[in-house]
């Protein structure tokens, strides 16, 4: 399939298929402003929209606008983050929200130069909020466009900016808004990594895979996820609960957790899945007397209000239920 001018077409399809099948009832597609928008979309960094929806309503719930936002603490944000995982996303939307305060008067940039010298904010993520907030045509290239456009060109390499120019060639201008998000839920729903409803799909008549029924073959990078073994010293006394802030690991940074063990001794409760880390962790409870390090207790009724990673939230909650 030749790439020109004409490719626009493509485009309108995508806007035409999301107005009419489209995921429109997702919360940050009603009352869209920059603000929302970008919340969603540092929030739907590798995580799938479902997961979202009800981390985003609480956010907006707490902070409907910016300019309530801008008295968030970063221990705030990290709260209402608590479960969603990849927590730098919440740090970097905070140090986002203090440069965006003192260096842009308070507004989200509109322009592409400023907008990715923001933390957390990459070309695709700007793309998005240039397109969906401030209707201008910039491409994105996220998972689930690139998954679409692999396979409706039949690419079997990772030529990036070949992508980027695809993605750029066939942005519907006219309806960027619609294009982009339509072109996000094509990937997400039809054009999917597995089972892909290629029947349903609004260009199976221009993609090439399928009329050549078959999928490009893309080498996709493996992972080789390390072994991290954790064991966390429970410390107790009068309803109350010993917890730091984590500064050592390399992962969880500025969350709270319990105190971690010196010990080589390999045992496991739970194994938690990070993306480049399998976690085996352990808890042993301590006498307060052994206590030798600073921190801070925490009584019952602040626990679930405090950002911690969840096998230490899962942990946390056993006690809570215990103590009443």
């Amino acid at each position: 399939m030749k790439t020109n001018c004409k490719e626009s077409s493509t485009g309108r399809q995508i806007t035409k298929w999301y107005k009419a099948k489209g995921r429109n009832n997702l919360p940050w597609r009603k009352n869209i402003t920059p603000y929302r928008v970008w919340i969603s979309e540092i929030m739907l960094q590798q995580t799938q929209a479902k997961t979202v929806v009800n981390y985003f309503e609480k956010f907006i719930s707490y902070y409907p606008t910016f300019e309530d936002f801008k008295s968030a603490s970063e221990e705030d944000v990290l709260s209402l983050w608590k479960g969603l995982g990849f927590y730098r996303r919440a740090r970097n939307l905070y140090r986002a929200k203090e440069i965006i305060l003192k260096k842009f008067n308070g507004k989200l940039p509109n322009s592409f130069e400023n907008l990715i010298t923001l933390p957390g904010i990459g070309k695709s993520t700007a793309g998005a909020i240039l397109s969906i907030a401030y209707k201008l045509p910039y491409p994105i290239l996220d998972a689930n466009v690139k998954r679409v456009l692999t396979r409706l060109f039949f690419k079997t390499d990772s030529n990036e900016k070949e992508l980027w120019d695809l993605s750029s060639q066939i942005l519907d201008k006219k309806n960027v808004d619609d294009f982009q998000q339509g072109i996000m839920d094509l990937g997400a729903t039809v054009c999917t990594p597995k089972n892909a409803l290629c029947e349903e799909c609004p260009l199976n008549k221009k993609c090439i895979s399928f009329s050549k029924g078959e999928l490009p073959t893309v080498n996709v990078k493996k992972i080789n996820k390390k072994n991290v073994y954790l064991e966390f010293e429970i410390y107790e006394k009068n309803q109350k609960i010993f917890l730091v802030k984590n500064n050592q690991l390399g992962f969880w940074d500025g969350l709270w957790i319990m105190p971690i063990a010196k010990t080589k001794q390999l045992k496991t409760e739970i194994i938690h899945k990070l993306s480049h880390r399998n976690l085996h962790i352990s808890f042993a409870n301590k006498s307060k007397d052994e206590l030798k390090i600073e921190g801070k207790w925490f009584d019952i009724a602040q626990l679930s209000k405090l950002p911690t990673p969840k096998p230490i939230s899962d942990k946390l909650s056993v006690y809570v239920q215990n103590f009443l």
